[in-house]
């Protein structure tokens, strides 16, 4: 896998990693629904050292998680979009990135739930939805 490459939605801050990675979790915990104003959150678990971003408009949120760590949540300071975030405690030497914000996906796919626990009950009938390709008017 080459190197891999994000943005924000309004472009301000781009990242990067040359490794590739280490995991990819669907995320169902109630922060991230509500982080994400969704029923879960895809993350992509990165090394440290091999991220880099490119830009400095960054805001963070500090966040205590259940186990009573506390997570750093960073996202764009313009356009709002969660970019990434650290777990020094629990995930040392990691960030995770937020799937949407990825320029490809490269085939990536969840092998993990985690806070199934905290899930919509709907989520499990989603795939049986009918399904559009586009936003019909």
């Amino acid at each position: 896998m080459g190197k891999i490459n994000g943005s924000c939605l309004c472009g301000l801050v781009k990242y990067s990693c040359t490794s590739a990675p280490v995991f990819v979790a669907a995320c169902h915990c109630s922060a991230c629904q509500k982080a994400t104003g969704s029923a879960f959150a895809v993350v992509v678990g990165l090394k440290k050292d091999d991220f880099q971003v490119l830009g400095d408009d960054l805001k963070i949120y500090e966040h205590v998680g259940d186990s009573g760590n506390i997570s750093y949540r960073r996202f764009c300071s313009k356009c709002g979009s969660g970019i990434y975030s650290e777990s020094p405690v629990m995930r040392p030497g990691m960030v995770t990135v937020r799937a949407g914000t990825l320029d490809e996906t490269f085939d990536l796919k969840p092998t993990v739930n985690v806070y199934w626990r905290d899930r919509q009950k709907w989520i499990e009938h989603i795939n049986d939805l009918p399904q559009q390709e586009t936003m019909k008017r």
